[in-house]
């Protein structure tokens, strides 16, 4: 199993534009054969910083979702409404 956890700082005000965005992008990984699950979380102490936990069966699952078209189509704009680049943590499931 992978995990991503990706960190997104949204600008300032803009945080409604990419809930709405990252919502489609849920919805459509969700549907993902080798996604077991994706979920959008809020920081508690920063509302403009939100993080992505996602959960493959494996690293080709993971490949298969970069290469989906929505992807191609959503992280650029996902991106547009971001401070900096997202910050992707890939982890590997110990227990």
């Amino acid at each position: 199993m992978v995990v991503l956890i990706a960190k997104n700082t949204v600008k300032q005000g803009m945080q409604q534009a990419f809930l709405q965005l990252a919502k489609e992008m849920i919805a459509q990984t969700r549907q993902e054969e080798g996604c077991i699950s994706y979920d959008l979380v809020s920081d508690q102490g920063d509302p403009q910083v939100y993080y992505f936990i996602e959960k493959y069966a494996d690293a080709e699952a993971v490949e298969v979702h970069r290469g989906t078209a929505y992807f191609q189509t959503l992280v650029p704009r996902i991106g547009a409404l971001r401070v900096k680049p997202s910050e992707v943590s890939t982890c590997t499931v110990i227990e």
